[in-house]
């Protein structure tokens, strides 16, 4: 429950934000890993507020005040009158209680659409062209540079995500995901000192943090903080979609070049990615990178057997993915004409 000095607050926050005191909290409406989030609205007000209240498990990571940050700027930036693509509105925040005050987006999640319309591949891909085409547009205003790639985060950001997500048995005993770790290693100097495309990056770009309303896409739980290889942000998503979702990257597709895979092609096009085939096959990297980190969430997750026929599913596809992703980028790196590891 929120308690009556913090209801005090909020009510105060959002009469100086709107001019309207008749704000009434409902009940909690989202029960989440990290957090609670409250609806609160007005009869004079158009729009409902969320108050997002971050469980205190990681006392030294507040992402509130980040995130508050983020909505801040992003807002200003995104959120004109005739725009597709939208951040939720900030009302306020109070970092010593780990609760901010955004704009409520009434509106499914891509996750929910991908499930719902798993036998409709054209809304499903009209889904993810609008969800591309919002990562574009944020990631054109969040300082959109070239830079060279810092290539040894990608080896030693896994490495370490092995031993946080209990990994070592994983590495031991599949040799898929043994091939595309040391793909992973093998590869990097392939791709050190490239240029590639940096941005503030959104930073937790999944399926459950995009919201398809009829005329406006809306995105939540941005960062905005780390100024990061822009294929970071695509593949983290991609990888999500890839891995947890049916027929998203077959046995068939593997058969053919990336550049031939209808997932690739739909989110890439949407996306606007360049089409130089080196840029092409950085992204590529940073997709395994994306796909063992999830496939070890995925496994460390299992051990418990809180969704262990779903997480089974998963970890198939996973395993799947790894393998015909690894084979592509070395036989890319190979076609290229560079010395390449198998």
């Amino acid at each position: 429950m929120i308690s009556a000095d913090l209801q005090q607050q909020i009510m105060q926050q959002l009469s100086q934000c709107t001019g309207c005191d008749d704000w009434v909290i409902s009940e909690s409406v989202i029960e989440a890993r990290e957090c609670v989030v409250y609806k609160i609205s007005s009869s004079s007000y158009p729009r409902a507020v969320a108050i997002k209240i971050y469980r205190d498990r990681q006392p030294k990571k507040n992402k509130v005040m980040p995130q508050y940050a983020a909505l801040k700027r992003f807002s200003a930036l995104l959120n004109q009158a005739d725009s597709e693509f939208r951040v939720p509105q900030a009302y306020g925040s109070f970092p010593e209680q780990r609760v901010f005050l955004m704009e409520w987006i009434d509106a499914p999640a891509l996750e929910r659409r991908l499930w719902r319309y798993c036998y409709s591949k054209n809304i499903q891909q009209s889904d993810m062209r609008r969800t591309f085409a919002w990562l574009n547009h944020f990631h054109q205003q969040g300082d959109l540079s070239a830079k060279p790639v810092n290539i040894n985060r990608y080896p030693n950001r896994l490495q370490q995500f092995i031993v946080d997500h209990e990994g070592a048995a994983l590495l031991v005993a599949n040799k898929i995901f043994r091939r595309g770790f040391e793909c992973i290693k093998e590869l990097a100097n392939q791709f050190r000192g490239m240029e590639v495309a940096h941005a503030r990056l959104h930073g937790d770009f999944t399926p459950a943090n995009i919201l398809l309303g009829d005329d406006v896409v809306t995105a939540i739980d941005i960062t905005g903080v780390q100024l990061l290889p822009v294929a970071e942000d695509i593949t983290l998503q991609l990888s999500y979609i890839a891995i947890g979702y049916p027929n998203m990257l077959t046995r068939m597709d593997f058969k053919h070049p990336p550049d031939t895979w209808p997932l690739l092609s739909v989110i890439l096009d949407a996306y606007g990615y360049p089409q130089d085939e080196e840029q092409r096959r950085f992204l590529l990297y940073v997709f395994l990178y994306q796909l063992l980190r999830r496939w070890l969430v995925i496994a460390h997750r299992n051990k418990s057997r809180s969704t262990p026929l779903l997480d089974r599913w998963r970890l198939r596809n996973s395993e799947m993915i790894v393998d015909g992703v690894s084979r592509a980028l070395q036989e890319a790196c190979r076609d290229d004409g560079r010395p390449c590891d198998s």
